[in-house]
């Protein structure tokens, strides 16, 4: 399941009316391998560009995981609250 609009915006990748999201300032230290550079050569693409798309990929997956742990704690909430634990709620 991937994030919705309004999960990203609670995370702080997106504030109301931002179309693109924006990783937080973060150090990343992406770099290539050999096989990462065999595939740039097969595909026409420069070395920065392969980095550009590790960088992208690597905020994509912080971006699911936030969510995950987001959805994790929501639903411990509502299975630890009275009511979940009340039958007639």
């Amino acid at each position: 399941m991937n994030p919705t609009r309004e999960d990203l915006i609670m995370l702080g990748y997106l504030k109301p009316g931002d179309a693109v999201a924006s990783a937080p300032k973060r150090e990343r230290l992406t770099f290539l391998t050999d096989s990462d550079i065999e595939y740039a050569e097969r595909h026409g693409l420069t070395p920065q560009e392969m980095i550009d798309f590790k960088e992208e990929v690597m905020i994509e997956e912080e971006i699911i995981r936030d969510h995950h742990m987001m959805a994790d704690k929501d639903k411990a909430e509502i299975f630890n609250s009275p009511q979940s634990q009340y039958l007639a709620w």
